[in-house]
């Protein structure tokens, strides 16, 4: 299959997604298994398909050479049921961009291949803002193949969200682990950070004012939000167990936290884990660093975080400082409101600060 066709499916399929589909639609079309007398009249290839494993309790749909959806079994609409209306249309006009273009061109170069035997297998995250990202296995396998071309295909899915956010959080977890052990005297403070970005999230989507504040933004960033200072495992200790305050050279050392948390959490899947760790310490007026980003250059993940850290470190004992009370703490925020913080957050915070104290008092160290 040459580049040229791989282009024209996939411009089909960005028309596709902006319109209905050809095929003609039965009334409350949703050909699952009552309509298998259907299938086998319009496609025989199909309905061959559906004897050999219909009856089998897996998520699955069955294409024609086309992509059209023929069938639709019932486990596929109790697994996608909230995130897409399932129904007899051109599959990536059901499932939307579920794909990016290369993985869209890597799609149709193994499905149009016959020395790639007609067959695709992935990955698909399935996104909506009211719940987590549902995680499938996706396997397109041809149905019987003539004149070069497979006839249709049966997509299977697996769901593998549990497995694939365990294994995520367990390499986090010995990450943030190994980092602790850099710094023992942060006892709960990354509990903590993580529980302060909750709230300001969980308000930010509740008034619903940033589009990518959506459940998985929410979860994600109560999370990944302990992650900031995991740079701080490249830090020398004389460092980060210094009493006192840093010489020049010795904070230039520190600052580096921030890139090499980057670094480390670089292959994370979601880059709100790189976006913390690097920019946390970006201030809304452009002095902070590493870079001198300033406003919205800076991720909203870090904007939030920033405010979490700082309460945090101001109410805590250190060998170098004492801890603030939560009034002098809350004050010294709002002050810096459009300096060091997004002033919208800064107006989140103060809606909801006395749950930031709250939040303190039920994990103090």
């Amino acid at each position: 299959m040459g580049n040229s066709d791989i282009c024209s499916d996939i411009n089909d399929i960005e028309e596709l997604q902006s319109e209905e589909g050809d095929a003609p639609i039965r009334e409350n079309a949703n050909p699952i298994r009552e309509d298998y007398n259907f299938i086998r009249e319009q496609n025989p290839i199909l309905g061959s398909g559906l004897d050999l494993i219909g009856s089998a309790k897996l998520p699955m749909l069955f294409l024609d050479s086309n992509l059209l959806i023929e069938y639709i079994s019932a486990e596929a609409n109790s697994l996608f049921r909230g995130y897409y209306h399932l129904e007899r249309k051109p599959f990536f006009n059901v499932f939307g961009n579920i794909l990016s273009r290369k993985e869209l061109e890597d799609f149709f170069s193994c499905v149009r291949s016959h020395s790639k035997g007609f067959t695709w297998r992935g990955t698909m995250a399935h996104k909506i803002r009211a719940k987590r990202a549902l995680y499938t296995r996706t396997s397109f396998i041809p149905l019987s193949i003539s004149d070069a071309q497979p006839s249709g295909y049966i997509v299977l899915f697996e769901d593998i969200s549990d497995m694939y956010s365990q294994q995520i959080s367990n390499m986090l977890s010995s990450l943030l682990q190994a980092s602790k052990l850099k710094d023992n005297e942060t006892g709960l403070h990354c509990e903590r950070v993580n529980h302060y970005c909750r709230l300001i999230a969980e308000y930010l989507y509740d008034i619903n004012l940033y589009p990518q504040v959506d459940t998985d933004f929410v979860e994600n960033i109560a999370f990944l939000a302990a992650m900031h200072d995991v740079g701080k495992i490249g830090i020398p200790d004389y460092v980060l167990k210094k009493r006192g305050g840093l010489n020049e050279l010795e904070w230039e050392l520190m600052k580096e936290h921030t890139i090499n948390g980057a670094l480390i959490l670089s292959s994370y899947p979601d880059p709100m884990a790189k976006e913390i760790a690097l920019s946390h310490h970006e201030r809304w007026d452009g002095t902070g660093y590493p870079f001198k980003l300033e406003g919205e250059m800076i991720p909203l993940s870090a904007r939030i975080t920033s405010i979490a850290d700082v309460y945090d470190a101001l109410r805590m004992e250190r060998s170098y400082k004492k801890g603030f009370s939560h009034e002098q703490t809350t004050h010294m925020i709002l002050e810096q409101s459009g300096k060091s913080f997004d002033p919208i957050l800064a107006r989140v915070f103060q809606k909801i600060h006395t749950k930031f104290n709250d939040v303190w008092d039920t994990l103090q160290d």
